[in-house]
């Protein structure tokens, strides 16, 4: 019996979540948050509902996401195109922060991926961004050329 793709990726997710939760706890951030944060470095003024399709997760886990980074100081709503909407911003506290994880998060993936050469490191990463652009029928996972 051959393991599945989805489950591999659920277990690695596991494992990955749980390791740098670890070493993000020192910057008061879980993975989840940092993604979000990523998502709105990388493409300033995301709504709820942009961040909720590109991470995958449903609004809900969003607003609280969301709720919990402007309560810390990382994000600042700000009035969207319509009266429902709001545009999302980093704040100076959150772009500092992320110039600075790097290095936590570099130690993570080299415990993760162990005895992988850099090009099967680049490889996985470009395999995983191709899968994430497919599924979420969002290019912005691609790396820019």
């Amino acid at each position: 019996m051959r393991t599945h793709i989805p489950y591999l990726l659920a277990a690695a997710s596991t494992v990955a979540t749980r390791r740098a939760d670890q070493r993000l706890r020192d910057y008061d951030l879980t993975l989840r948050q940092y993604g979000l944060l990523v998502q709105l470095f990388l493409e300033p003024g995301l709504t709820m509902a942009d961040l909720a399709r590109q991470l995958g997760i449903a609004r809900q886990s969003v607003h609280r996401l969301v709720d919990e980074l402007v309560e810390a100081d990382h994000v600042r709503r700000r009035p969207g195109a319509d009266d429902r909407s709001r545009r999302l911003e980093l704040t100076d506290t959150a772009h500092y922060m992320l110039t600075r994880i790097d290095g936590p998060l570099e130690r993570v993936e080299a415990e993760l991926l162990g005895d992988l050469g850099p090009d099967e490191v680049e490889t996985l990463r470009g395999l995983l961004q191709r899968v994430l652009a497919h599924a979420t029928d969002d290019e912005a996972w691609l790396p820019s050329r």
